[in-house]
């Protein structure tokens, strides 16, 4: 089982108009590089930056039994990051994060300018948890939920009353409302791992296609 996390800034549409885009890269920028140093830190796998979205998987490539507790450490860690772009902005911008647990399928697509991604049913549902989330609230599903052992306190989200594809999965919500136990400083990666591996993949293009893909799986 892996966790995957989906991010995405609530009221990016309003700073957008009101930046050129050579600033709002910018900012986006800082952002995005302050979240992957939180990823680095919660041993997380940043997939992709999508526009204003960032998602992340947990437990691998490296499998780890406290997967699904550093992922919500994650998304509570980018809610506080969010205030860094409230500040430089002066908006009321926050974050939205969705966390669900399930299979992932990662691969490697395409014969030039090669995206790696993860793809399931599962990874399709964390995105709905995401978006029927709320600003500033880590929304995670019941699968989830159960990985966590009782290290959160967490309260009813109803996000199967706003989306439709939790409802017919029959997914139960919640916020995360207080963390009960601190996380852990001792944790880190395994012994012979590098870091990197944790990291965003950066593919030699020197490689082939099957020689990638084998390469992070």
């Amino acid at each position: 089982m892996d966790n995957i996390l989906y991010a995405d800034i609530v009221g990016f549409t309003a700073i957008s108009s009101t930046y050129s885009a050579q600033d709002l890269v910018k900012i986006l920028n800082e952002l995005f590089a302050r979240f992957d140093r939180l990823a680095e830190k919660y041993q997380q796998l940043r997939i992709k930056i999508l526009g204003d979205c960032y998602y992340c998987i947990s437990g691998a490539p490296v499998e780890r039994p406290d997967h699904a507790v550093l992922c919500v450490h994650m998304g509570l860690s980018m809610v506080k990051a969010i205030k860094y772009v409230q500040q430089k902005t002066n908006s009321p911008v926050d974050m939205r994060v969705g966390i669900h647990t399930g299979a992932v399928l990662a691969g490697i697509l395409g014969q030039r300018q090669w995206q790696f991604d993860v793809y399931s049913k599962d990874v399709e549902l964390a995105n709905k948890m995401e978006s029927s989330g709320k600003a500033g609230r880590v929304h995670l599903s019941e699968k989830t939920l159960s990985f966590l052992n009782g290290e959160f306190e967490v309260e009813p989200a109803f996000g199967e009353k706003r989306e439709e594809a939790l409802r017919i999965a029959g997914l139960k919500t919640f916020f995360i409302s207080k963390v009960l136990k601190p996380v852990s400083r001792t944790w880190g990666v395994a012994e012979g791992e590098k870091c990197a591996f944790l990291l965003s993949p950066v593919i030699d293009a020197r490689l082939s296609g099957e020689e990638v893909f084998k390469r992070f799986l």
